[in-house]
């Protein structure tokens, strides 16, 4: 199980993704009445997808997951407490926060060092999310895993202001299954590790949703078609 995309909720998809499609320069994917979909490109071709589905309304009163942006140099090897107090809170074309570092630069070539998400207990989600994405905790002062061959933005997990409400967060990450796995082995997985799944009409949907320890959202992929995907 891999980490694929990052999906904000989005009223105007276009105007959304265009902002985080300039700010991160991505290349555009879809265009569509589904919404708007742009990739990050990694080094030695991995990749994040930026996802912007149309969702009317979305819940912008308790953010709980938040983008945080640097120049890049030098890289951000340890998201401490004292550099996550020094981050400026920007607001994005929908009026989402996202964080930047002092050095970075509020213009286009922004990196995307890390996806920041709230929750009641870090240690115990930081556990959990390393079981799911075979990923290693390098930081707990606050809480950060990265990919183990340091490709990509790693995962900070801080405590929460607030309980999670019964809102659906309006930004949260997607996983997709490799091509040995099976959705019933997911699921196994992450009850297993105190997750839970969603109830929802999913039928015939190649994703399933699920919630962590903490109560935030999270979809599960069926594994892509081909493994050049």
């Amino acid at each position: 199980m891999y980490w694929e995309n990052i999906v904000f909720d989005a009223e105007n998809p276009r105007r959304h993704g265009e902002f985080w499609e300039a700010a991160l320069k991505c290349q555009m994917l879809t265009d569509n009445q589904g919404g708007y979909e742009t990739r990050l490109q990694l080094p030695g071709e991995r990749y994040l997808d930026l996802c912007f589905p149309i969702v009317r309304d979305p819940d912008r009163a308790r953010q709980r997951a938040h983008l945080i942006l640097g120049s890049g140099a030098p890289p951000a090897e340890d998201l401490g407490a004292e550099l996550l107090d020094a981050l400026e809170t920007r607001l994005d074309a929908a009026g989402n926060e996202y964080l930047l570092r002092a050095d970075g630069k509020p213009a286009s070539g922004l990196v995307l060092e890390a996806f920041q998400l709230a929750c009641a207990d870090p240690a115990g989600d930081a556990e959990f999310w390393k079981q799911l994405l075979g990923w290693e905790i390098v930081a707990r002062s606050p809480m950060v895993l990265a990919d183990p061959t340091s490709v990509g933005p790693r995962l900070v997990l801080v405590r929460e202001a607030s309980p999670k409400t019964a809102a659906k967060n309006a930004i949260h990450l997607d996983l997709r299954l490799e091509q040995a796995e099976s959705m019933d082995d997911a699921l196994a997985a992450i009850c297993a590790s105190g997750g839970a799944e969603l109830d929802g009409p999913w039928e015939g949907l190649p994703w399933r949703v699920f919630q962590d320890r903490s109560g935030n959202e999270f979809c599960v992929l069926a594994p892509s078609a081909s493994s050049d995907d």
